[in-house]
């Protein structure tokens, strides 16, 4: 069986990361708990941020995969916070460093990607004019996001509650 390198090396960080915290992350550190070669992580990847953007398109590949397969937008958003919840400790030590303005922008345009897809799979036929929907993308990105980063700190959320709020807000507003 062929070895997985780069979800080695990404899951590798994770862990450090949810160690240390990603401001005490180094290249030497990764490269040291992942028994392996400066030469072999720089064949897989630019830098840490890289390793960053590429878990993050693997998270929301599979959130999306899962999310395709629901009836309703209800239950695809609900899989969409739930699984974002899930990562809450590695999101808030993520946007606890140095780094938050490049995070949070990532986070913006990994959902922004998440939600482009659904739509385009859930609705092909969508009647909306390009630059209206690309208003329409931002806004459900921006928006969304915010209420993931005010509900990190908290113990409890309903995912599928949250989710039944905003479609519904969503369709009172046409």
């Amino acid at each position: 069986m062929a070895i997985d390198m780069k979800s080695i090396i990404a899951e590798t960080f994770v862990g450090l990361v949810k160690q240390k915290g990603i401001d005490k992350v180094t290249v030497t550190a990764l490269i040291d708990a992942c028994h392996i070669s400066r030469q072999t992580f720089y064949y897989h990847f630019q830098d840490l941020m890289d390793v960053i953007n590429w878990s993050a398109q693997k998270l929301m590949q599979d959130i999306l995969a899962r999310s395709i397969e629901k009836e309703t937008p209800e239950e695809a958003l609900h899989i969409f916070i739930s699984s974002i919840l899930e990562e809450r400790e590695l999101i808030r030590r993520l946007l606890d460093s140095q780094r938050r303005p490049e995070l949070e922008h990532l986070f913006f345009l990994t959902a922004r990607s998440f939600f482009e897809e659904i739509l385009k799979v859930k609705n092909p036929d969508i009647s909306i004019n390009y630059a209206d929907f690309e208003v329409a993308l931002d806004f459900w990105s921006f928006g969304i996001t915010g209420i993931i980063f005010r509900n990190l700190d908290k113990k409890q959320v309903n995912a599928e509650k949250l989710a039944q709020q905003i479609c519904r807000f969503v369709r009172s507003r046409r």
